[in-house]
């Protein structure tokens, strides 16, 4: 029986699935199985890429109908007969050895439910080529593998695990656990499905999966309703997490030393949340920039505010998520990044700096 099940996730991107592919045939680590989900009804590649290769490994899943891609993240994320399961998009792709080493990460440390690889970008040009950005998510520290607990600053707009780069023991995903509702939107699915998992999450800061920063891909005209999305998962982590004091300091220097500073999500956050404790830790130049968004940017400024009034489902579901985040949160343990110490991933290698094992 196979070790792994990889879940491929393709839709009407020929060049950049069999890239992907390919990335799979090449793991160190063979055994795995593959389930190919075509979601384009009409598009016939994929059935012929899988013919071509002809990898008793790889069996077509056709959607009849399109499932969008809610759908299709969540099936994968219900589990897998296999032990552990991992996600390839079609647009990224995986370095050799990816799941060799988070197989051996979740080995070493049985009590975690996942393992995630740093990740390397690559921008997609017009003409078709890919430039490296020379640049990875997380810095690159001497650790094969950085246990991380839960709840972290970082996860007040944003999530620390990365679909496209992890492997996930499969019991974490016993009864749905790890299925998230129909009403979530596409971008925060990663942000609510980690509130659930159980245990220390691995970090493997080797880049091992190269994500693809494609030319369809922008989405200009929802960057106000994903900005207040943001500001309501902000408000659910104040509410329900009650950070300490000097967390929430933390976390408005982290903001202000980004370029361009990004202190005004912070802002709308507190708005959201009624915090008015929180937004007295906003300096003048905070508000000044907050009021220069405004001005530069009007439509996808008001969309945010709207956002945060304009969708009462969501602060129920993020703050269910956050509750369950609250009722993981484990206690400090020798060799783990505690709770709150990442707000940034910059923050990576003076907190693990502070906990990692000491050579004797």
């Amino acid at each position: 029986m196979a070790a792994i099940r990889v879940y491929l996730l393709a839709c009407r991107r020929p060049a950049m699935l069999r890239r992907a592919l390919a990335s799979l045939l090449a793991q160190t680590f063979h055994e795995w199985v593959c389930e190919l989900h075509n979601d384009a009804p009409e598009d016939d590649f994929p059935r012929r890429l899988v013919a071509e290769l002809a990898d008793p490994r790889i069996t077509l899943h056709h959607h009849e109908k399109n499932w969008g891609a809610l759908a299709a993240f969540n099936h994968a994320c219900a589990g897998a007969p296999e032990p552990f399961f991992s996600i390839l998009e079609d647009d990224n792709w995986w370095e050799p050895a990816l799941l060799a080493r988070l197989l051996a990460a979740l080995e070493t440390h049985p009590e975690a439910p996942v393992a995630w690889a740093n990740l390397r970008f690559w921008r997609e040009t017009p003409d078709g080529s890919w430039i490296d950005e020379n640049r990875t998510l997380w810095p690159v520290v001497d650790a094969p593998v950085v246990p991380v607990d839960q709840p972290q600053l970082i996860q007040f707009d944003g999530p620390l695990h990365s679909n496209g780069a992890m492997l996930v023991r499969s019991s974490a995903a016993a009864g749905g656990r790890l299925v998230v509702a129909a009403n979530t939107p596409f971008g925060m699915i990663e942000n609510l499905r980690e509130c659930f998992f159980r245990g220390p999450l691995l970090l493997v800061p080797e880049p091992l999966t190269n994500f693809a920063l494609t030319l369809g891909t922008a989405r200009d005209g929802r960057l106000g309703r994903w900005a207040g999305q943001q500001a309501l998962l902000g408000a659910a982590f104040l509410s329900r997490l009650k950070p300490p004091a000097d967390a929430v300091e933390r976390l408005w220097r982290s903001r202000r030393a980004a370029r361009p500073r990004a202190t005004s999500g912070l802002i709308l956050a507190g708005l959201a949340a009624r915090a008015p404790r929180f937004l007295a830790r906003a300096s003048p130049r905070d508000w000044i920039a907050f009021a220069a968004g405004f001005v530069r940017r009007p439509s996808v400024s008001l969309a945010a505010l709207r956002a945060t009034s304009r969708q009462p489902t969501l602060p129920r579901l993020f703050a269910e998520a956050m509750d369950e985040l609250a009722a993981n949160s484990a206690s400090p343990a020798a060799g783990r990044i505690p709770a709150f110490a990442l707000a940034s991933p910059a923050d990576l290698p003076s907190a693990w700096a502070a906990v990692k094992p000491r050579a004797r």
